[in-house]
């Protein structure tokens, strides 16, 4: 498993016109293998659509689907990654997210990693 901080935490490329930016910062970072750690922030863009969610790595774009039971002003939304991998995103109302990536690896184990923090709206 490539851990995003590493992968995707950086660079995010700007939103279509018609998409909304959604800003995030990830200060602490908990995973099976670590526990929880504080975090100087692990930033993250979100372009928010209609009908899709995308956010681009150095890698790849990885386009998600919102997920309708969730009442606005929360959200959250359901990303592949790649063979094997998946990022469940979820906001709260007032800002409170999590972050979760899920890895099958090439022996079929599951490995995990969240990070919690904040989202708002980018400018």
């Amino acid at each position: 498993m490539k851990p995003l901080i590493l992968s995707a935490a950086a660079l995010l490329l700007p939103a279509p016109a018609t998409a909304a930016g959604l800003a995030c910062t990830f200060t602490t970072i908990c995973s099976p293998l670590t526990d929880c750690q504080t975090h100087d922030g692990v930033p993250f863009r979100f372009d928010v659509t209609e009908d899709s969610l995308r956010f681009t790595t150095p890698e790849q774009e990885v386009i998600g689907t919102p997920l309708p039971h969730i009442d606005a002003p929360a959200f959250a939304g359901l990303f592949e990654t790649g063979p094997g991998g998946t990022i469940l995103l979820s906001v709260s109302g007032t800002g409170e997210a999590v972050m979760t990536q899920q890895d099958i690896d090439s022996a079929g184990r599951v490995q995990s990693v969240s990070y919690f923090g904040i989202c708002e709206p980018a400018a």
